[in-house]
């Protein structure tokens, strides 16, 4: 019997908790306005809830649900912000990550590119960002940079090399070009 599919409401709560956790870890202060000096006190049960859904589905799929999970979390980033009620209207019935999507508080690009650096995820980030439609794309590349180049650490230039090093092993894409490399800042 695969209960595959089934098994995500497990994992989907693990995951529900480390984003409460988190939220109250930053309380009184929404996750919307998370900075990278932040992080490292907030992103820790957000990370810890991926790692301990990947030690659970080892067996099975440790890597698909490391996936599925920043799907959900970069669909909620690009969520319009604040919803209206007729936007929830439209959306409880067209997308398709709006139960698990509503189960995570609203966050910024901060948490999804801190959380893919804290796993290390420069492929499945690369991956993930070459499935979303051209002008999305190159707007997410340019807030990725946005974001390297705030603060930037040891562990963000090596996480931007490694980024780097997977988009360069990809198959080039519209999206690159012109390439928004050359928009580092100097």
């Amino acid at each position: 019997m695969d209960l595959g599919p089934v098994n995500i409401c497990e994992e989907m709560t693990i995951l529900h908790g480390g984003f409460l956790l988190a939220e109250q870890l930053f309380h009184p202060k929404a996750l919307t306005e998370l900075t990278k000096s932040d992080w490292e006190r907030v992103g820790r049960p957000i990370v810890e809830a991926l790692r301990e859904i990947s030690s659970a589905t080892a067996c099975s799929q440790p890597f698909a649900w490391k996936k599925k999970a920043l799907i959900i979390i970069w669909a909620k980033v690009l969520q319009p912000y604040p919803v209206t009620p007729s936007d929830a209207d439209t959306r409880w019935q067209e997308d398709v990550f709006f139960s698990v999507g509503n189960m995570i508080p609203t966050i910024n690009h901060t948490v999804l590119f801190e959380l893919l650096k804290s796993l290390e995820a420069s492929g499945l980030f690369i991956q993930l960002l070459m499935a979303l439609p051209t002008t999305i794309c190159r707007a997410e590349l340019e807030r990725f940079l946005e974001h390297m180049s705030i603060d930037t650490s040891s562990k963000d230039v090596a996480f931007f090399l490694s980024v780097w090093w997977e988009m360069m092993k990809t198959t080039p894409r519209k999206c690159l070009q012109p390439c928004i490399w050359t928009n580092w800042p100097r």
